[in-house]
């Protein structure tokens, strides 16, 4: 198998898809995050229900980066030089960039205002990614990225097969029971939700896919049905589980064993989808934007927060405003885009023409992003 991924890169459309659902996923985790800080913290039945049931995006963005570096370097090799420029300029930049302009918004004291807070303390929440509140994973991610040239260097099927073993019980102990180091920062550091061992099983997951997807996605395709009924099953454990043990964030136990199932199930609402190609086609356009969606949508809930806030307060609201906030962060993403150095701002991926899966799904197509 690895011989044959060698020599074919291929567009995979459904990864597009996947992509633009764990996006409007986080959206809607912060929209009902949202009701809840402004309800005294209280969710209702609904509210709860969306916030918990989305919590499958953030897992899901790492599980598509791990796919997407493995699925370069096993096909077309690892050009260290490329992939350092290609992160710094599509993750580091726009990062930094963001985290100024939040802690911008937040009135923060930076070291250098009169009255500031300390060096130390400023490089720490630059380190956890704390400017914001969804900061914290670009954290995450960049970290994986820091050990990405050492862990690619085992991308066999089998290799990938151990190292995802492995990696499932390290993120399986640091959920469970954080390590203690004896010293309070680095503590800090690795049982942070921003540390990279609550979710390296996520990434290496999505390089162990690379091998795995073709005939995942064929049986998939045979077997809708069966992928839809899954996803009911596990929507009921989610249900299940927060009516137990109480609401959990992204980082919960459970999804390490969800997050495959997840993955089937959004599939199989893919191909479902056939009948409503239009639809489907906007929701593919989508995951190119779904980056930038990323980085801007919580300044489009500050500003609804500040000046329309009854649609983040009362829940007949919650529908809209989730509509607002992802059509509002589309245009800021793509006004943003078109200025000078826009890209630097936030990540736009090269878009493709949407075909049918069953026209595409074997041919030949070089992919321009990840």
């Amino acid at each position: 198998m690895g011989a044959e991924l060698n020599k074919k890169t291929r567009y995979i459309y459904e990864l597009n898809f996947i992509r633009a659902i764990a996006c409007l996923c986080v959206v809607m985790v912060h929209v009902t995050a949202k009701n809840y800080h402004l309800n005294d913290q209280n969710f209702n039945w609904l509210t709860l229900f969306l916030n918990q049931v989305a919590r499958y995006g953030t897992p899901c963005f790492a599980i598509l980066s791990g796919f997407l570096l493995y699925n370069q370097a096993i096909k077309k090799g690892f050009n260290f030089k490329k992939f350092v420029i290609s992160r710094f300029t599509k993750i580091v930049i726009p990062f930094l960039i963001w985290s100024f302009l939040y802690l911008l918004v937040r009135q923060y004291k930076f070291p250098w205002s009169e009255g500031g807070v300390s060096i130390k303390d400023f490089l720490l929440l630059f380190s956890l990614g704390d400017s914001y509140y969804h900061l914290y994973f670009i954290v995450v991610v960049i970290q994986f990225y820091l050990l990405f040239p050492i862990l690619q260097l085992a991308k066999t099927k089998n290799s990938m097969l151990a190292l995802t073993i492995i990696a499932l019980f390290i993120n399986y102990y640091f959920m469970r029971q954080p390590f203690d180091t004896g010293n309070d920062t680095f503590n800090l550091l690795i049982q942070d939700r921003s540390s990279i061992f609550k979710w390296i099983f996520y990434f290496l997951f999505g390089g162990l896919l690379v091998y795995l997807w073709e005939p995942l996605v064929k049986w998939v395709e045979k077997n809708v049905n069966f992928s839809i009924l899954l996803g009911v099953i596990s929507i009921c454990f989610v249900i299940y589980e927060y009516n137990t043990f109480g609401f959990s964030s992204s980082t919960r136990i459970a999804n390490l064993f969800h997050m495959p199932l997840f993955l089937v199930v959004i599939i199989g609402v893919y191909y479902v989808m056939e009948r409503w190609k239009k639809i489907r086609n906007y929701i593919m356009e989508l995951g190119n934007l779904s980056m930038g969606i990323y980085l801007v949508h919580p300044m489009v809930l500050y500003v609804i927060q500040n000046h329309i806030p009854e649609l983040l307060t009362q829940t007949r609201w919650i529908p809209l405003a989730f509509l607002i906030t992802v059509l509002s962060s589309i245009l800021l993403v793509k006004t943003i885009n078109k200025i000078p150095f826009g890209q630097f701002v936030v990540t736009v991926a090269s878009p493709k023409k949407v075909k049918s899966p069953k026209k595409v799904k074997y041919q030949e197509v070089q992919r321009k992003a990840s």
